[in-house]
């Protein structure tokens, strides 16, 4: 009896797709989504508070997210304390997508005003950079970067 139950337990197992061999569990199926790619916001000197997607706001130089390819990111950043305030063009690597420093969309003025702006993440999931600079009143006397600080990694393939 033992010995049947056995015999009867091992055929059920491969006509389950359980057994030895190559059975396919566990293999992602062709259309699987992919995997979500990183956006990194580099945030000039710390002087920003910066948010992607609705996250905590962060005063990290190096901001990080996961980010779904083909998603369309949106960054919000305000200045930490009175002593910034955003420019003109604070943003490097938005959409529309150019090496040229870009405006935001700006809500109020001084230390509460904020600037958004949004970058299409690219299709094949590549880490994206951009990068923003809350200011010195007059841009000065130590005026934000005139060249993306991401360099040649601001939109890989896009």
């Amino acid at each position: 009896m033992r010995a049947l139950l056995l015999s009867t337990l091992a055929v059920g197992l491969s006509a389950c797709g359980l057994g030895y061999g190559n059975s396919g569990y566990g293999a992602p199926p062709s259309d699987a989504a992919p995997a979500p790619g990183t956006l990194t916001v580099k945030n000039y000197l710390s002087w920003c508070a910066v948010e992607i997607n609705g996250g905590a706001a962060s005063t990290d130089a190096t901001v990080m997210a996961s980010v779904a390819p083909g998603s369309i990111a949106t960054i919000v950043a305000t200045p930490t304390n009175g002593g910034f305030e955003i420019g003109p063009t604070p943003w490097f690597g938005v959409d529309p997508v150019s090496d040229a420093a870009a405006p935001g969309t700006d809500v109020g003025n001084g230390p509460s005003e904020t600037s958004t702006a949004v970058v299409t993440i690219n299709q094949t999931g590549a880490p994206q950079c951009v990068s923003v600079c809350c200011q010195e009143p007059g841009n000065g006397p130590l005026p934000c970067p005139a060249t993306n600080p991401c360099g040649q990694d601001a939109h890989p393939g896009g």
